[in-house]
C-alpha cells in the first residue's frame, strides 16, 4: 500500500499547531490561567468548555498487518514500536521473539532476532528505544543482555545488564547526554536506574517513596490491588479503574507523572531527586464508569475468586469514574500527548507544547476503521503531522497504523486510502 503524498497545507498546520514552531495562541474553546506557587513550580490550569470538539481527527492512510497467513506482517504480541525519521518503522513481536522493520510504505524490509542464546537472538526482549544515530536497542531480559541493531543490516553489538523485569513491558528510555533511564520499583524504594551507552551503571536516582526505608513492605496494604495470601506466598490483582500512576520520560530525562490514587487531570513535570517544574491541571468533566460495565467486570473478578479460593473483597473499592488521565507520551517535536476518557466511542488525545500550553484535541473516533481499537500498552509515535499506533481488531489482531493529523473540520471529506 502506497504512502500518500503530504500536503503542504497540513504540514504548514503541523508546524504552526503541533511542533509549536512559530508560537500559538490558546484555543478559543479553552480558558488558561498560568501562575507561579511560592515553590517556584509553574501552574498551568486549563477550563474547557463543556461541549468542547476535537480540533484534529486521525485518519488512516496507511495499515500493516493481517488476520491470515504467517508473512513479516503476521503479527502475534507487539511490545515495542519505534519510528526513523525517513518513516521506516519496527516492531519487537514477542511471542516470535522478532524485531521487524518495515519501510514508509508498508513493506517489510527486514527481520532480526529470532529465539535464541546467540549474538542478536532473543530469549525475553520486551521492548524497543531509537537511539539519535538511528540504531534500534532491544532490551532482552532473560539473556541478561542489551541488543543493538541496525534496521536493516541487521545485530551490531550487545551489552551485559542485569534486570528484574521479566515479562513486563520496557520503561526505560534513551536521555540526553548518552544516558538510560530505567525507573525500578523495590518495596517501599523507588530508583531511576542510571546507565551509560555501554550499560554501565553510572548512577541512581530517588523516585517517589512507598514508605520509609526500614519500613517493612507490606503489600496488603496496596490502595490500588487486592491482595490474596496462598500456600506459597501471595498475589495481587489490579482494581479496576484505579487510577495509578501514569508515567513517561522525556529526552531531557525530565518526568512527566500523575499521582497514584488520584482521579483528576493533573499531571507534573520533576526531575528525578529534584524539584517538579511544572504542574499541568486540565479541568475536564469526569467521565463515570458506566453501571453495567462495573458489574461485569466485578462479577468476572468474583467467578475468577471463587476459583481461586480467595475470600470476598471490599467490591466499592472499585471506582465509579475513570482516570482522567490514561497515558502520557511525547511527539519527536516535544509536544505532550495525554490520551482522556472520551465519554463514548474512540479515543481523545489532548495536546500540549512542552510549557502546558493547550495546543487542541486529537481525536481516534470509530470512523477510524470499523472494529479496530488502540493497544494501549505500547505508547503511539508523533512526528509532524504524522501518528503511528498499534491498533487491535474484535479478534484481537494487532495491526500498526500510520495516520494523518488532520483538522475535524474536513476530515469527513477524506477517505483513507485502501
Amino acid at each position: 500500500m502506497a504512502a500518500a503524498r503530504p500536503n503542504p497545507a497540513l504540514l504548514a498546520m503541523a508546524c504552526l499547531t503541533l511542533a509549536n514552531c512559530g508560537g500559538t495562541a490558546p484555543d478559543a474553546d479553552w480558558t488558561t490561567v498560568r501562575d507561579t506557587l511560592p515553590s517556584g513550580t509553574i501552574h498551568v490550569t486549563n477550563v474547557p468548555r463543556a461541549d468542547v470538539s476535537p480540533t484534529w481527527t486521525l485518519v488512516e492512510e496507511l495499515r500493516v498487518g493481517t488476520v491470515e497467513g504467517s508473512g513479516p506482517d503476521a503479527f502475534a504480541y507487539l511490545k515495542g514500536l519505534v519510528v526513523l525519521k525517513d518513516g521506516r518503522f519496527a516492531v519487537l513481536d514477542s511471542q516470535a521473539q522478532e524485531l521487524r522493520v518495515f519501510g514508509p510504505d508498508g513493506v517489510h524490509i527486514a527481520t532480526h532476532g529470532g529465539t535464541g542464546e546467540g549474538p542478536g537472538e532473543f530469549a525475553n526482549a520486551n521492548g524497543l528505544m531509537l537511539d539519535p544515530g538511528g540504531r534500534i536497542w532491544v532490551p532482552d531480559t532473560r539473556n541478561g543482555r542489551m541488543s543493538v541493531f541496525d534496521p536493516e543490516d541487521g545485530f551490531v553489538e550487545s551489552f551485559p545488564f542485569a534486570d528484574a523485569n521479566i515479562n513486563w513491558m520496557w520503561n526505560g528510555a534513551i536521555v540526553d547526554g548518552g544516558r538510560i533511564y530505567r525507573p525500578w520499583n523495590g518495596g517501599n524504594r523507588r530508583l531511576v536506574r542510571v546507565y551509560d551507552l555501554t550499560m554501565t551503571p553510572v548512577d541512581s536516582l530517588p523516585l517517589q517513596d512507598i514508605g520509609p526505608e526500614d519500613e517493612e513492605y507490606d503489600p496488603a496494604s496496596r490502595p490500588g490491588a487486592f491482595y490474596q495470601e496462598t500456600d506459597g506466598g501471595y498475589m495481587m490483582y489490579g482494581i479496576p479503574f484505579y487510577p495509578a500512576e501514569v508515567r513517561d520520560i522525556d529526552r531531557r530525562g525530565d518526568f512527566w507523572s500523575t499521582r497514584e490514587g488520584d482521579p483528576a487531570y493533573r499531571i507534573k513535570r520533576w526531575r528525578p531527586g529534584g524539584d517538579t517544574t511544572l504542574l499541568l491541571e486540565t479541568r475536564r468533566p469526569p467521565i463515570a464508569v458506566p453501571p453495567t460495565e462495573r458489574d461485569s467486570v466485578i462479577n468476572a473478578m468474583k467467578e475468577m475468586t471463587s476459583v481461586m479460593g480467595a475470600g470476598e473483597w471490599d467490591w466499592s473499592r472499585v471506582p465509579t469514574v475513570k482516570p482522567a488521565v490514561e497515558a502520557i507520551f511525547q511527539s519527536a517535536e516535544g509536544n505532550l500527548w495525554v490520551r482522556t476518557p472520551s465519554g463514548g466511542e474512540g479515543t481523545l488525545f489532548d495536546v500540549y507544547s512542552e510549557d502546558g500550553e493547550y495546543l487542541g484535541t486529537a481525536s481516534l473516533g470509530p470512523g477510524f476503521g470499523p472494529g479496530l481499537r488502540l493497544f494501549d500498552r505500547v505508547a503511539p509515535v508523533v512526528r509532524g503531522d504524522l501518528i503511528w499506533l498499534i491498533v487491535t481488531d474484535e479478534l484481537d489482531v494487532p495491526y500498526v497504523v500510520r495516520a494523518r493529523i488532520a483538522p475535524a473540520a474536513d476530515a469527513s471529506l477524506r477517505t483513507p486510502p485502501r
